[in-house]
């Protein structure tokens, strides 16, 4: 069994986008437990991930058994079955599983993952890889995409914002992105104006094209000048 790390990673469900993730994880190098009814499946994913198990009935104690609990980070690959999808999440949470990512077959679907406290991701293989290197991306970013060419991202700031105001910043005109909410100190703040000042050691929360958003990733990693 694995000890718990950031390194360690479980994935549920190992179909085209589970498989996935789990295949880009393990290729850098992180520790992978992947869970499936279907041995068939584990057999395909097993060549290259940490540990495989077959599971009988999709529950708390087998997820538990397997190890999920030992991981900070879960991808919940179940995305056809509404309510094996939500009741998988709700125990990687109750297991105390730091960050879930569950993949939606609806909106609605979602949204109540969303509710739960996971992030949802509505994928197929290439969001697949996409979830997984955003997993390890630099400053701690998550990324939700929406579409395959727009998503919201969650970064730290910049020290060098704090004290300038969004209308001050300009990041709309300059990189075509916007911000839609702020985190401070665990307080969520949505009511984003033009006067808003961007706080010390804050969170962004900012919405765009995926590439104006690579932009601004370079961006905020530089700072102002």
């Amino acid at each position: 069994m694995v000890k718990i790390s950031s390194d360690n990673y479980g994935v549920i469900g190992v179909g085209i986008f589970g498989a996935a993730v789990a295949k880009t994880l393990s290729e850098a190098g992180k520790n992978v437990i992947a869970l499936d009814i279907n041995q068939e499946k584990l057999k395909e994913v097993s060549e290259y991930v940490t540990d495989v198990y077959k599971i009988d009935a999709l529950n708390k104690e087998s997820l538990e058994e397997a190890g999920i609990g030992n991981c900070k980070t879960v991808v919940v690959g179940i995305g056809e079955n509404v309510e094996a999808s939500i009741l998988a999440t709700l125990d990687c949470l109750e297991l105390g599983v730091e960050h879930v990512i569950s993949k939606a077959g609806t909106r609605e679907h979602g949204k109540i993952l969303e509710k739960l406290g996971a992030t949802a991701v509505y994928p197929e293989e290439e969001s697949g890889e996409r979830t997984a290197r955003n997993l390890m991306s630099r400053a701690n970013l998550e990324t939700l995409p929406l579409s395959d060419d727009f998503s919201i991202i969650s970064l730290d700031a910049n020290p060098s914002f704090a004290g300038k105001t969004i209308l001050e910043l300009n990041w709309r005109n300059k990189y075509s992105v916007n911000v839609i909410a702020i985190t401070e100190n665990g307080e969520l703040n949505a009511d984003i104006r033009p006067e808003t000042v961007v706080p010390q050691q804050c969170r962004l929360v900012i919405s765009g094209s995926n590439k104006a958003l690579d932009k601004f990733r370079d961006f905020n990693s530089k700072g102002l000048e």
